[in-house]
């Protein structure tokens, strides 16, 4: 129980948490397991269960009538998807794919809705958390629909370093999580024949560098520059 509950800690919906909360919502908490390409979750799906990323990474990605996809996230270790689905009674609005073998957590919603309804308080910072997610995919609508295709890729590159970097030497960060550039296209909402030309553009001037799909960017401010930020924090 002491395990799951300092694993919720590191959870940003749960984050806000007294101990005491956590300790009863840890009760409710159940482990499965995930092997790479599995689908948790489909667009259209009842949804009934949170789940929390403890090992591995998970992509979240619309797909329109024609087949196209847009990644919405690639989450790694302690962020979690399928909120929506412990607040509401409509379908999963998103897929949810296995990027790699790993563990999760999971809850169901009747559970947490028991838990919740007995503690009030809990709802507090967790609507926190959501309110800030809302904030973060607003960001990402208006990058798509006013930036251009090198600005939009430095954004989602910082975006991705700063929940998944791992520092370098200097100034420098590393995005553990290997990306094709379709998977960059996917998350940036641009054609892989596009993403290509802004990565190699970056290559060439010393922006980053790439090695086995890992993507290094080389000066975080500099960086930050030219996508357009105020700043680069990890």
């Amino acid at each position: 129980m002491s395990d799951t509950v300092s694993m919720l800690r590191e959870v940003p919906l749960f984050s806000g948490m007294e101990a005491e909360d956590l300790a009863k919502l840890a009760k409710y908490l159940y482990h499965k397991h995930m092997t790479k390409g599995q689908v948790l979750f489909q667009q259209g799906d009842r949804g009934d269960e949170f789940l929390i990323v403890t090992e591995g990474s998970v992509k979240v990605e619309l797909v329109n009538p024609d087949g196209k996809e847009l990644t919405l996230a690639i989450l790694k270790p302690y962020q979690f998807l399928g909120e929506l689905a412990l607040l509401d009674d409509f379908p999963r609005s998103a897929n949810a794919i296995a990027m790699e073998d790993g563990q999760l957590l999971a809850l169901n919603k009747r559970d947490f809705l028991h838990v919740v309804n007995q503690y009030p308080r809990m709802f507090s910072p967790i609507t926190r958390q959501l309110t800030r997610r809302v904030r973060v995919l607003t960001d990402d609508i208006a990058s798509m629909a006013f930036l251009d295709s090198f600005t939009r890729t430095a954004r989602k590159l910082v975006s991705l370093a700063q929940d998944l970097g791992v520092p370098g030497t200097g100034n420098a960060v590393t995005i553990p999580q290997a990306l094709t550039h379709q998977e960059l296209a996917n998350l940036v909402g641009a054609t892989r024949e596009t993403v290509s030309k802004v990565i190699g553009d970056m290559r060439s001037r010393r922006l980053i560098t790439v090695e086995g799909h890992k993507i290094t960017i080389l000066n975080k401010q500099q960086f930050a520059e030219i996508a357009n930020l105020p700043s680069f924090s990890l």
